[in-house]
């Protein structure tokens, strides 16, 4: 995945609103700050010299994806590790995208697709933790619930088309979601939706005469200690028909600070995926 700078970590606070949970919850479209600085790449692309499928076509998959969860969270003074202190398990959750590609050089091809990352977990701390202004204490059972839906918008040109096939674009990413940590007395949750602009690269090679390809997808952004980077590894096989099956690592990583209600967020979220797919 390509990188792209954030600027000053105040700067990235214009792509990602976390609203406060006791004031009201609002919605709103976020443009970088340093879009002019930066700008000249997405002009580049959107206008440089490009290339369109010679055919048009369709590409739709759907699948699973089994997400591990590690890290920490800091909300007020406590430094909160998701796996020792909150316990989250293993989930699968589901995964889809659909592209159209067409043979008009001019313009882009699209690529529509959604994730979603769920977890849940129980525990009993061993240690008194702060999240959010609430107070959880030594022995307290926690039951903690965290949701984020992502919906991303890619723009890209094909520019090579053989053996070896390499898209280049940009995206849009749409977040919405929840953490929430919570005994039977107390309930404490931060609500967050946003808009995040990405690049997006993608390289195939297929293995002639067999049918099987291997492949890597990258999209990101980041400055210093402050980045977002959603890769995956991948291979597949692909019938005469245009049905296929694909497999590979995913792996989801977020490093903030300084962010709202968030001191610090440095999340990993990798795992195995399996999808069906169809060409046509």
């Amino acid at each position: 995945m390509g990188g792209c700078a954030f600027g000053h970590i105040a700067e990235f606070k214009s792509y990602l609103y976390l609203p406060r949970i006791n004031k009201p919850y609002f919605r709103r479209v976020f443009v970088p700050k340093n879009v002019a600085k930066y700008g000249w790449i997405i002009v580049l692309l959107l206008t440089g010299p490009v290339y369109g499928d010679t055919v048009f076509g369709i590409y739709a998959g759907a699948g699973s994806w089994q997400q591990g969860f590690s890290g920490d969270i800091t909300s007020g003074i406590t430094q909160i590790d998701i796996e020792d202190d909150l316990a989250l398990e293993d989930e699968n959750n589901n995964i889809f995208y659909l592209a159209l590609e067409h043979g008009v050089p001019v313009l882009p091809n699209l690529r529509l697709q959604h994730a979603k990352i769920a977890v849940s977990g129980n525990n009993d701390l061993i240690r008194t933790i702060e999240f959010n202004g609430s107070v959880f204490d030594v022995a307290d059972t926690v039951a903690t619930n965290m949701e984020l839906n992502q919906t991303d918008l890619v723009l890209y040109y094909e520019v090579l088309d053989n053996v070896i096939s390499l898209d280049i674009g940009v995206a849009v990413r749409q977040i919405d979601g929840f953490f929430e940590i919570a005994t039977t007395l107390e309930v404490s949750r931060v609500e967050f939706e946003g808009v995040l602009p990405l690049l997006y690269a993608k390289v195939r090679a297929d293995l002639p005469l067999t049918g099987l390809w291997v492949g890597a997808e990258v999209q990101g952004l980041g400055y210093n200690t402050s980045s977002l980077v959603d890769a995956n590894a991948q291979i597949g096989w692909e019938s005469r028909i245009g049905l296929g099956v694909e497999g590979g690592w995913r792996t989801y990583r977020l490093d903030l600070e300084d962010l709202d209600d968030f001191n610090n967020v440095s999340l990993d979220i990798s795992g195995p995926y399996f999808a069906l797919n169809f060409h046509f």
